[in-house]
């Protein structure tokens, strides 16, 4: 991980409205907290995102709203930018599916896999409303699953058993536009990318790939022992882009086409658009010169583990060579209250909402506290109040102001310390174990564990403070200066157990480092930490960086569908 550039990605939100916890804590959340411990280890990386535009959905929904397509996405591309930068999203630049360079980029790419001769031309039987007098699209029509009879699958996937469906395939199809059953299958020329040519390269592939969850390799290997059949890239919209093949340019591209292209074409975005917060020099080599990592739901395995390193092998030329994915993190669902998050039903918490209620960073700590890395996982109002005071608080942020008050009420500054005897050296030995664990779990997409070693850090800071007892220490003139000695330790042992903390805490953790007042503290790296960072006579400030959630908030959340 330290000699090579890594490449952090985020599954593209989808610009229809606001995404909830579950969206978040599925992708963006995860990558950010990475992509930050990677600019902590100083390893050079970049991470990007962006809204995918395309497809039926944004056509329905901004004719729901009285906009034209291109409208409606500009409207959602604005409300989603302004809700990741309040939960503080530290994207290397967050694009969209309509740029031009996306089309640019889109269309090279098909152009190259129909050059190599991996497209087929067939015939592409679709539904039909005769209600709505529309094709409709794979995401408009539903009916229970051939496979595991989910009675609520969509026309293109099961969210159940994550199984891949034709829209033919669904007993019982219903129009979800009107609710009627009124369908019928009509047959048009349309364009497949065929898989089947690419299944064993994909094979070898994945079987090389060790780094992978073993979930998520283990689910992309059952989809190909069920043997690849090509799959239709074009549908009969008006909002994508255009196929560039004669006879075919009154198509558009499959959204699940265009979009995974969308991580190489915001790339390139980045390198020039005017307000990008950090520039992306030299793009192509981030996709020749790097290892590239998604992070992304469950429901989207498939599609990144077969489909998209599909493309990018059928792609191969001198104009589009680019680099596979290196790993592919794949969460399982995080659910709400025992019941799956569902927009239509009012189950679940909007990204928005939540942060009316609570501190981004609230969020942040107890979200990959209940990372969904090998299962489900389930939000609960009584397990968010207690990770928040009886982990956090207790643990990091008494620590904080019970440490910086004591220095400010009994010394005004950092004292001058006696030499570190047996429990300072205790204490620093278990930080750097700790400091190790933390790097080998980050290297491993172990958020969670990670997590749980960053508060072991303060956890053994808040252990040497009551084994030295300085509030008794500080009371007698003769045992003053080891008390004095021990605020000094626990003080530059706190730099420590707060910087850890910084990719999962952003804002909070810069108020900290201000008020710890550290010179130059926004370039302390990890190479920095466990080391005598502030000297006696330094000056400090305390604050409580934290507020109680209180039995009453709860209890009138509980009350919230």
């Amino acid at each position: 991980m330290e000699k090579k550039k890594i490449l952090v990605t985020s599954a593209l939100p989808y610009v229809n409205g606001v995404k909830h916890l579950g969206n978040i804590v599925g992708s963006m959340l995860p990558a950010d907290v990475f992509h930050r411990f990677l600019d902590l280890m100083e390893t050079e990386n970049i991470f990007i995102c962006g809204t995918d535009e395309h497809g039926t959905q944004t056509e329905i929904a901004a004719l729901g709203e009285n906009l034209s397509p291109a409208e409606y996405s500009e409207k959602y591309y604005k409300i989603q930018k302004e809700i990741y930068d309040r939960w503080n999203f530290d994207f290397t630049f967050f694009g969209r599916t309509s740029s031009k360079s996306h089309v640019e980029i889109t269309q090279q790419f098909f152009n190259s896999i129909y050059k190599n001769g991996y497209i087929e031309k067939n015939d592409l039987t679709l539904p039909f409303c005769k209600d709505c007098k529309m094709f409709l699209a794979d995401r408009y029509i539903e009916g229970t699953c051939p496979n595991c009879q989910n009675d609520k699958a969509r026309g293109d996937q099961c969210e159940q058993c994550s199984k891949l469906i034709d829209p033919s395939e669904l007993v019982n199809p219903r129009c979800k536009i009107c609710g009627k059953s009124d369908i019928s299958f009509k047959k048009e020329k349309h364009l497949f990318l065929d898989l089947t040519k690419l299944q064993e390269e994909l094979k070898k592939w994945i079987m090389k790939n060790k780094q992978w969850p073993t979930g998520t390799r283990n689910f992309a290997l059952s989809w190909l022992e069920e043997g690849l059949k090509p799959r239709c890239i074009t549908r009969n919209l008006k909002w994508g882009v255009k196929v560039p093949l004669k006879g075919y340019s009154h198509l558009v591209f499959y959204v699940w086409f265009d979009a995974p292209i969308g991580y190489i074409s915001i790339t390139k975005e980045g390198s020039v658009d005017k307000v990008a917060k950090k520039k992306i020099k030299n793009w192509k080599k981030w996709w020749a010169d790097s290892q590239v990592y998604h992070f992304l739901g469950k429901d989207n395995i498939p599609f990144h583990t077969v489909f998209w390193p599909g493309m990018i092998m059928a792609a191969k030329s001198k104009s589009t060579d680019y680099n596979l994915p290196h790993l592919v993190q794949g969460y399982e669902y995080l659910n709400w209250q025992d019941e799956k998050f569902s927009t239509s039903r009012g189950i679940g918490l909007f990204s928005d909402d939540a942060l009316e209620m609570f501190p981004s960073d609230y969020w942040r700590f107890y979200l990959i506290s209940i990372l969904p890395e090998k299962k489900d996982s389930n939000f609960e109002w009584n397990e968010f109040q207690s990770k928040i005071n009886n982990e956090l608080i207790a643990n990091y942020g008494n620590l904080f102001y019970r440490t910086t008050s004591f220095i400010e009420k009994h010394f005004g500054k950092v004292p001058r310390p006696l030499k570190p005897g047996t429990a300072e050296n205790e204490m620093n030995e278990n930080i750097k174990k700790s400091l190790d664990k933390i790097k080998d779990y980050v290297s491993e997409v172990k958020l969670k564990d990670a997590l749980k070693e960053c508060l072991n850090i303060s956890d053994e800071i808040n252990k040497y403070f009551q084994i030295k007892e300085p509030w008794i220490m500080v009371k007698d003139k003769k045992t003053r200066k080891y008390a004095a000695s021990t605020l000094y330790y626990a003080t530059n042992a706190l730099v420590t157990a707060t910087y850890v903390l910084k990719p999962i805490m952003p804002q909070t953790i810069n108020q900290a480092i201000k008020f710890l007042n550290i010179k130059n503290g926004d370039k302390i790296k990890w190479k920095d930490l466990n080391k005598q960072l502030i000297k006696p006579g330094h000056t400090l400030k305390s604050i409580i960086l934290f507020q109680k959630v209180d039995d009453s908030e709860i209890t009138k959340l509980k009350q919230r569908r």
